[in-house]
């Protein structure tokens, strides 16, 4: 305990992945209170053209529960107008609810503040519907973009 998987797109070195084995096992073991010897690391080489269906859709808009770090892309979208942005969007917001929804045991489900709690958290997961990254903007056109966020509930 633990295992830990790295998925990555195949052409580092073997050199580039004992380096960050090492740092793995030595952050992990530090912070989980184990010894080294305890931890395991693997890589799966995941081609490209693959990622999407083969980790962003099972491990990253399937697991939202799970996934403690949003990335700042989103390989479903292609740059498209504002409107075609904010109805994909739409779509992907409904595929994610679907899936907070089932793993919510509460049986007090709100999409809206799932939303807002989304949207404090990993802002950053938005960014592949719209130009400029998160960090990039200003602190008024953060609540701008949130409200557009929000506006698609």
């Amino acid at each position: 305990m633990p295992h830990i998987i790295v998925k990555l797109y195949p052409g580092r070195s073997e050199d580039q992945k004992k380096q960050l084995t090492k740092k793995i096992v030595k952050n992990v073991s530090e912070i989980l209170e184990c010894q080294e010897k305890a931890v395991s690391i693997a890589f799966e080489e995941v081609e490209q053209d693959d990622w999407p269906q083969k980790v962003y859709r099972p491990d990253i808009i399937e697991c939202p529960g799970t996934l403690y770090k949003q990335p700042g892309y989103n390989p479903f979208i292609l740059k498209q107008s504002k409107t075609q942005n904010l109805v994909a969007l739409k779509e992907q917001i409904q595929k994610v609810l679907k899936v907070a929804q089932k793993e919510d045991t509460s049986g007090n489900f709100n999409a809206m503040s799932w939303l807002d709690l989304e949207l404090e958290d990993n802002p950053e997961f938005f960014d592949g519907f719209f130009d400029t990254a998160w960090a990039e903007i200003s602190p008024d056109d953060r609540g701008k973009r949130a409200a557009e966020i929000r506006s698609v509930l």
